[in-house]
């Protein structure tokens, strides 16, 4: 499972023993700035039993006091070809725009959206990029040289 919304102070073993509620992980791992060692906002687990994942998805979870937002996560082999891509490790001062300007070498872009924590309106360091077909999705995707202003994003 991905699980997104993620508190900066969450721990693999926090996320771990509180999915353990709803049966055995096998895997679980927050994701970190390889640089700084903070927190990205998100992180993955496996149950041992796939068909946990369905009674996870219909509730609401909160997990070191913020609302997590647990979704399948589809392995990249497994998933269909797609127009818009998840981008992490953006630097807090990139705007919008400059986000935008840096993903059209690859193709037309239809939207450029960063994220913001609702509640303090500062950067998450991740968005998400909309291209108009698959091709610049696969032009980006491999390349791993991908940085905004002088900082690796992925």
């Amino acid at each position: 499972m991905f699980i997104g919304g993620l508190n900066w102070e969450t721990t693999d073993e926090s996320l771990k023993s509180y999915f353990s509620q709803y049966g055995e992980v096998t895997d679980c791992i927050v994701m970190r700035d390889p640089n700084t060692g903070r927190s990205r906002g998100f992180g993955f687990l496996t149950f041992v039993d796939p068909s946990i994942v369905n009674t996870v998805l219909v509730k609401e979870h909160q997990l070191d006091g913020k609302i997590i937002d647990p979704k399948r996560a589809i392995p990249r082999e497994e998933q269909e070809k797609t127009e818009k891509i998840f981008v992490g490790g953006i630097a807090p001062e990139v705007s919008e725009e400059e986000f935008k300007e840096y993903f059209l070498q690859f193709g037309n872009v239809i939207d450029a959206t960063l994220m913001v924590d609702r509640d303090t309106g500062r950067p998450r360091g991740f968005g998400f990029i909309t291209f108009d077909s698959s091709e610049p999705v696969e032009k980006a995707m491999g390349r791993n040289d991908l940085e905004i202003q002088n900082k690796p994003v992925n």
